[in-house]
């Protein structure tokens, strides 16, 4: 299996966080937005080669898992990697984390296609990046993502002290 690829780093600007210094759910749209840009230039995949070609990416499904609230001036990176690559697809995943801990933030969990500019159809993926994001697949460690979300529900549970 390939390792992460780093696809983002910054950090919480206060443009970006709402009246507590949470950072707001659009910022983490966008973060991860460019997130697959980048993901997706490792494979050659950009928005001028999409536009040469007469095709445009599609993401056709994407989840995001929310785990830990982001502050104002906090670091933040993503990690992404391809999970599965089909004839017509690719599934990535990012992981958002603290920069200074590396604890786990948030996830986005996409499937993407190539469509065709011309008749707006999802058209099969090139062989040659399809085998190329196939030598990028990485695990993707379920059990630890949900974790977070584990313990929170735990600490939810117990009774409040008197």
């Amino acid at each position: 299996m390939a390792e992460w690829i780093e696809t983002y780093k910054g950090a919480v600007l206060v443009s970006e966080y709402d009246s507590a210094s949470h950072m707001n759910s659009q910022i983490y749209v966008a973060r991860f937005d460019q997130a697959t840009w980048f993901l997706l230039s490792s494979l050659g995949i950009t928005p001028r080669s999409m536009k040469k070609a007469g095709r445009r990416v599609a993401v056709v499904r994407q989840s995001y898992q929310y785990v830990k609230e982001l502050r104002g001036g906090e670091l933040v990176m993503v990690r992404s990697g391809f999970i599965a690559v089909g004839s017509k697809f690719f599934r990535f995943l990012h992981r958002m984390l603290d920069a200074e801990t590396g604890q786990l933030i948030a996830t986005s969990d996409c499937t993407a296609v190539e469509a065709s500019l011309a008749t707006g159809k999802s058209v099969p993926l090139p062989k040659g990046m399809r085998r190329l994001a196939e030598t990028r697949l990485v695990t993707a460690n379920v059990a630890e993502q949900s974790a977070p979300l584990l313990a929170e529900s735990r600490i939810a549970e117990r009774p409040a002290k008197p």
